[in-house]
């Protein structure tokens, strides 16, 4: 019960502190959320690739984590404040379920990627820190170690962030889709966001935002932590390949089962994937 309350002030404070911020701010709010491990940094690097193109064309490399961070540096569970950087969209993200402040933004875009892959993808990221899975109830971190047993305790959480968060997005972006016909999804995007299109532009942040791209700026300018901690915590590559179907050669049949069992949408979702199984 004291938990319960104490996060209910918590959010109660950001959603007082963010919407004193955004009170005469007349530049759409825009929200990405999704699931950790989802495309959110993939689709925040052709964001703003795209944006960083529409003031300097002649860029012809990807901005770097630290940039990325750097312009689009507002999350909303922190209930951060930062200026926005003239020429850039009025952005913020977030990983947490549908909460108050959400309502306090204009557009809503949701980020959504097969299950299995989503979560093969974040037990690597929270596996590979000085304290894996450190966010998760300490008498469960070994077991947690099994990536079928990670998965199956997982999915559960993965299924309820979905569900709710379809129901609040103004605009829905599948993964799979955007693996298929990135161009098609990137300007469809665009058209929804009302920024200026050029569509040749749209092509360029597509090629420099590719995971190839992006993977080798982190290399190149040492920041292969990406998203995760600075500190050193973080000891994998936060970039790993984005490529789907990979559950195939990760998982059991049988935990491949039980969570198409239990999201028996995932077919009509992402057809693709499941082909492969």
């Amino acid at each position: 019960m004291i938990s319960y309350i104490k996060e209910k002030y918590y959010w109660y404070k950001i959603n007082q502190k963010l919407k004193l911020f955004f009170k005469n701010k007349k530049d759409s709010k825009i929200l990405l959320f999704g699931y950790p491990k989802s495309g959110n940094t993939w689709l925040r690097f052709l964001l703003y690739n795209y944006c960083n193109l529409l003031l300097n064309p002649n860029d012809d490399k990807t901005i770097s984590f630290d940039q990325l961070n750097s312009l689009q540096n507002n999350v909303m569970d922190r209930g951060t404040i930062f200026n926005i950087v003239e020429g850039f969209p009025f952005f913020y993200r977030t990983h947490k379920i549908y909460e108050k402040p959400y309502d306090l933004f204009d557009k809503k875009i949701f980020v959504h990627r097969n299950p299995l892959d989503t979560l093969i993808s974040a037990y690597y990221f929270y596996k590979n820190r000085d304290i894996p899975f450190f966010d998760d109830p300490e008498y469960l971190r070994g077991r947690l170690h099994n990536i079928d047993f990670y998965v199956l305790f997982k999915i559960d959480h993965w299924i309820n962030f979905y569900n709710i968060s379809i129901k609040h997005a103004d605009f829905v972006i599948n993964y799979s889709q955007m693996k298929s016909n990135c161009k098609k999804e990137f300007l469809n995007l665009i058209k929804f966001l009302e920024w200026d299109l050029d569509e040749n532009l749209v092509e360029k942040s597509i090629e420099i935002s590719s995971f190839k791209k992006v993977k080798k700026m982190g290399e190149d300018n040492f920041q292969q932590y990406g998203n995760g901690p600075k500190d050193g915590s973080f000891k994998g590559e936060f970039t790993r390949s984005g490529e789907e179907g990979q559950f195939k050669k990760e998982l059991n049949k049988e935990t491949i089962k039980k969570v198409l069992n239990k999201f028996p949408e995932f077919q009509n979702l992402y057809p693709n994937c499941i082909e492969k199984v």
